[in-house]
């Protein structure tokens, strides 16, 4: 029988998402790693996970939908509550449930959501969640202008760190939204059909790099028309949330 649930998880306590082998070994605790270990224990046999989707060293999630296979019945709420007690309070599951034998949750995810937080002054508290600008003036509305440039489907291929998986690096962006939380804090809202390795993380830079003045507005289609040259930021991972993947019955 095949199960589901969402689950959170601390980004910064793990190296991303995919376990990681060596050898044939375990060489870094990921939050796959951590969560079949926890579910192993729970019911007394190996559980292998399938997640949404992958997320890098250092990036949280609230909204990662996860699947297994179980020969068995099991109890929702008691296996939420032995498995939430097993991960050292840095990860949680929630809405475990039972669903069909076909259910994939990376492939059937119709829209995944991230969002993404600035700080637009140096902070103490909310750092681990958030990039810290510091006091350096970043102009909002042009980043918010040149964010627009990302909405419809683009090859992304320059935004992103390619696989060479063969493939395609064609993407659908729904909403590229600023908000501005308060006078320090904005949070990038966004949407899209699939998302490629680290590509966020590219756009939200070179979107920091129009704010900042190091380039001009119109560097997001110059990049997409390859008439662009120059080395551009990385947004670092802390500020990068998965939010939520939707599915047309989840």
């Amino acid at each position: 029988m095949r199960y589901r649930f969402r689950c959170e998880y601390l980004g910064s306590a793990f190296y991303g998402w995919q376990v990681q082998n060596e050898a044939g070994k375990t060489k870094f605790i990921t939050v796959q790693s951590a969560l079949e270990e926890a579910f192993s224990i729970a019911l007394r046999t190996p559980i292998r996970l399938t997640g949404s989707g992958r997320t890098d060293t250092g990036v949280h999630a609230r909204g990662q939908c996860v699947h297994f296979d179980y020969d068995g019945e099991l109890d929702p709420l008691k296996t939420v509550h032995s498995i939430n007690g097993l991960t050292k309070r840095l990860i949680r599951i929630r809405d475990l449930e039972r669903c069909a034998d076909d259910f994939n949750a990376r492939y059937d995810a119709v829209q995944r959501y991230y969002q993404y937080t600035i700080f637009t002054r140096p902070v103490a508290l909310m750092r681990e969640y958030g990039w810290e600008c510091g006091s350096l003036h970043l102009d909002l509305d042009a980043m918010e202008r040149e964010a627009a440039s990302f909405l419809g489907e683009h090859d992304f291929i320059d935004f992103c760190i390619p696989r060479n998986d063969g493939k395609s690096t064609l993407c659908t962006l729904y909403e590229f939204r600023l908000e501005r939380v308060n006078e320090w804090t904005c949070v990038f809202h966004i949407k899209g059909n699939r998302f490629l390795h680290r590509q966020v993380r590219a756009m939200v830079g070179t979107l920091f790099d129009v704010g900042r003045g190091r380039f001009p507005e119109g560097t997001v289609n110059q990049i997409f028309e390859k008439k662009f040259k120059g080395e551009r930021t990385w947004a670092p991972p802390q500020g990068l949330v998965l939010h939520d993947v939707k599915y047309e019955d989840y």
